[in-house]
């Protein structure tokens, strides 16, 4: 593989990651909320299901799914019901404040509140690398990236396989620090946060996560 080619898709991935999407918005809302360790379970989700694409570039499977008007409807309509649900959840502590179901009290630190979040991390580990995984894995566009983008960088005379390893520890070398920076960033300026801050944030997240469903329902590959 060429340096020069190497070298542009370093570029291309760097500005692909560092574009606020579902993948940063779902960060965003479960380090504001859960903190730090729970956005990197989610980026680790993430990062795993872009391990997978890489694999089925390389079989061949994601061209076949795009190639199949059916198959790819199907994934790009549980994309866009799922985006919806993980952005209706993060609008759930927000709608409950405003129902009266939340009381906040800005003098009292709700240490109960504070330590059922704690005892929940362990099990909220594995529910937001799940969260991570499927989200990326049911956006079709994450496959039209892996069968119409990353074949451009790939040289037919070279060994596919080897430059598809090249190119898939490049991207988790550029993507997973980026993911870990917003997560990071999120959950340290979360502590100096009120709840409602907090919950504002998160439903605004949550409001864009229903937004980008919708145009996802409404998306047509091109031919």
């Amino acid at each position: 593989m060429e340096v020069e080619t190497l070298g542009l898709f370093i570029l291309t991935e760097t500005l692909l990651s560092l574009t606020p999407g579902p993948a940063v918005l779902l960060i965003l809302g479960l380090s504001v909320r859960y903190g730090f360790k729970i956005g990197v379970a989610a980026s680790l989700g993430i990062i795993s299901t872009n391990a997978v694409y890489f694999t089925l570039s390389a079989l061949g499977v994601g061209a076949l799914i795009v190639a199949s008007s059916t198959l790819f409807t199907l994934i790009k309509l549980v994309g866009a019901v799922y985006l919806a649900y993980l952005g209706i959840n993060m609008l759930l502590p927000i709608f409950k404040r405003m129902r009266g179901k939340v009381h906040h009290n800005k003098q009292i630190i709700d240490i109960d509140k504070a330590s059922k979040n704690v005892q929940a991390l362990e099990g909220n580990f594995t529910k937001s690398f799940t969260k991570g995984f499927m989200l990326q894995a049911s956006n079709p566009k994450n496959i039209l990236f892996f069968v119409a983008i990353l074949p451009q960088f790939i040289s037919p005379e070279g060994n596919v396989a080897v430059q598809l390893i090249i190119l898939g520890i490049a991207s988790v070398l550029l993507e997973l620090p980026i993911l870990l920076f917003y997560g990071f960033s999120f959950a340290k300026a979360a502590v100096f946060m009120k709840e409602l801050i907090v919950e504002r944030i998160e439903a605004v997240a949550g409001c864009f996560l229903i937004l980008m469903g919708g145009a996802l329902a409404f998306y047509h590959k091109s031919n």
